[in-house]
């Protein structure tokens, strides 16, 4: 079966390959002669849509100057302005005011960076607000001024500059009217546009390259990233009969170009990319996707389907059952219906593997139940090992009021201790809740209270509305709290122990934190602790139950059980706290959070 099948993909494979080595040649040549075509229409497009923008712009700007100068209440204060000069402040001031709400339009607040008319005598008034009424550059001093003068009232157009006028000077360009009446000059009327604005313009051709220079031949814009580039811009756009295509002067490729001129603002683009055989592979590989794609499917249907269809049909389908089968989907492939075969070793085969299946659907099912016993087990191991731990804790604190002379305390004290020792010693439940668990924290610290009166200080801050329905080991809280208390009184030497423990989130995610005043974690301490913990989890889940040994209680301990009980989603987290002492963050959260 196994030489058929490959004679058969052999004699199926040299056929399609001869016949679609022609088609290739074919689709490439024409294809690439249509990539042509079409990418020299989107650069002329481009190229043309750059230019329209830009005299869109300008012709929008000189309209706005056309429109003032055209407004008789404008050119009358102009003439007083003229007439009166700008010797006295008050008129000054009214005819700044009134200049400025002749020429404060919404359409030029809207469109233009800065409206500005200014004389030369001194006065000027500006649409935005971040200058004064007296001249920071005097306009006599201003190189294009004289140029501007030439054109008699025409627009005159500014290139890329820095704005004279205000405190940012943020590049603009600037179209520029001289105001006569009708001969006499008045002053200018400058309108302003964003530099920025035309940048975003030019990322229409962002994909190509782009340079556009002005009418004295000065380069306005480019996207070109080396000299050479520039430069062959630059002069190609000097030339009267531009040609079609040009050599890249830095890869030495072919590309594209195309040219544009505007007869309004002398602006000259040029729009340039480079093209090879291999640019055109997008259209290509459609193209050849789809002959591929339906020879293939009209051979194979033809040729191999009508000889070993019914062959490979249940090898196929075993194999696509073997391939999505894990530990979790035993059952459901064990189920999956595979095609009967003619061949009596294929459908030996699809047995042995349901069979296989059966035995391995059964084998898993016991070692999960092993295993899950055994970390019940252990988990049962290591709670038991914090009651003893705990009842010596408290036993030590009755001795040490006893050796205190606090004989009259003994006994509320002890009333508190069998209230605690009832919780921890219970075996009925060994779970609880974090409202219990708090509520013997604060049991705890009364006890504390009474053995260090004034010398401990302690609050609590609980904003978890939910701790009656979070669940967690007993016991779980009470370590770290014992910490707190002890380490600061007898490391540190405080003279007065403070603790604040705070708790919040909800039943979905919560936490328990306390802090102390105390000298904090050792240098390295903390992770020489995660270290501990991470190597007690690694022991417990590999050794049998003879060879349980943490290594210690309480905090190496209490972070086991809650690993072991949340399988991970309960976190301890320790610190240094930024005031010094140190801080215990427990996290929880749903499993499936």
């Amino acid at each position: 079966m196994k030489g058929i099948r490959q004679r058969l993909l052999m004699i199926y494979t040299s056929i399609l390959s001869v016949f679609l080595m022609g088609m290739l040649v074919f689709i490439i040549v024409q294809n690439y002669g249509q990539y042509k075509k079409d990418e020299r229409q989107n650069i002329e497009y481009t190229a043309g849509s750059v230019i329209m923008q830009l005299d869109n712009y300008v012709d929008h700007m000189n309209y706005i100057l056309v429109d003032t100068i055209s407004n008789q209440k404008f050119i009358a204060v102009m003439r007083e302005i003229r007439k009166e000069g700008i010797s006295d402040q008050m008129k000054t001031y009214n005819r700044w005011s009134e200049v400025r709400n002749c020429i404060i339009t919404q359409s030029s607040t809207r469109m233009l960076y800065r409206l500005s008319v200014f004389t030369e005598n001194g006065f000027f008034a500006s649409s935005k607000v971040d200058t004064m009424g007296i001249f920071s550059t005097e306009p006599g001093r201003m190189e294009w001024l004289d140029e501007a003068r030439a054109k008699k009232g025409g627009m005159f157009f500014l290139g890329p500059h820095k704005d004279p006028w205000g405190t940012e000077a943020r590049e603009v360009i600037s179209v520029i009217r001289q105001i006569r009446n009708p001969v006499v000059e008045l002053g200018f009327l400058e309108a302003q546009l964003e530099y920025d604005k035309i940048e975003e313009i030019c990322q229409l051709a962002k994909q190509y390259g782009l340079t556009i220079i002005d009418g004295d031949g000065k380069i306005f814009y480019t996207n070109q990233n080396t000299e050479e580039l520039r430069q062959a811009d630059a002069e190609f756009l000097q030339l009267q009969n531009p040609p079609a295509s040009r050599r890249n002067p830095v890869t030495g490729k072919t590309e594209l170009v195309c040219m544009k001129e505007s007869g309004q603002t002398g602006f000259r683009c040029v729009v340039s990319e480079e093209i090879s055989i291999l640019d055109s592979g997008g259209r290509l590989a459609w193209s050849l996707g789809i002959i591929i794609i339906l020879l293939a499917a009209l051979l194979s249907f033809m040729v191999i389907d009508l000889f070993i269809r019914k062959i490979m049909r249940p090898l196929l389908e075993l194999k696509s059952v073997l391939e999505n089968t894990g530990l979790e989907t035993l059952e459901v492939s064990g189920k999956t219906e595979i095609s009967h075969s003619d061949i009596d070793e294929i459908n030996s085969l699809i047995t042995s593997f349901r069979r296989m299946n059966q035995r391995l659907s059964e084998a898993l099912i016991r070692e999960r139940n092993a295993y899950q016993m055994q970390m019940d087990a252990r988990f049962d191991a290591l709670q038991a090992q914090m009651n003893p731990h705990f009842m010596h804790n408290m036993l030590n604190v009755i001795v040490n009021m006893a050796y205190e002379e606090n004989v009259r305390e003994i006994p509320r004290v002890c009333n508190r201790l069998s209230e605690n020792l009832r919780y921890s010693t219970s075996t009925r439940e060994q779970v609880t809740t974090l409202q219990d668990e708090l509520r013997f924290i604060e049991n705890y610290l009364l006890l504390m209270k009474g053995r260090f009166e004034h010398k401990l200080e302690y609050s609590f801050e609980l904003a978890n509305d939910c701790a009656g329905q979070i669940r967690l080991p007993k016991l779980t809280l009470i370590p770290f709290v014992e910490n707190a208390v002890c380490h600061p009184y007898f490391e540190s030497g405080k003279a007065v122990i403070k603790l604040r423990i705070e708790t919040g989130g909800d039943e979905h995610r919560w936490y328990f934190k306390v802090q102390d005043n105390g000298n904090g974690f050792g240098e390295g301490k903390v992770e020489e602790l995660y270290g501990k913990i991470r190597e007690s989890l690694d022991h417990i889940r590999k050794t049998d139950m003879a060879g349980l040994e943490i290594g210690g209680l309480g905090i190496i301990n209490t972070c086991v059980r809650l690993n072991l009980f949340s399988g991970g989603a309960i976190e301890v987290h320790m610190d240094n706290a930024e005031t010094k002492g140190a801080v215990v963050m427990i996290t929880g959260r749903d499993a499936d959070v």
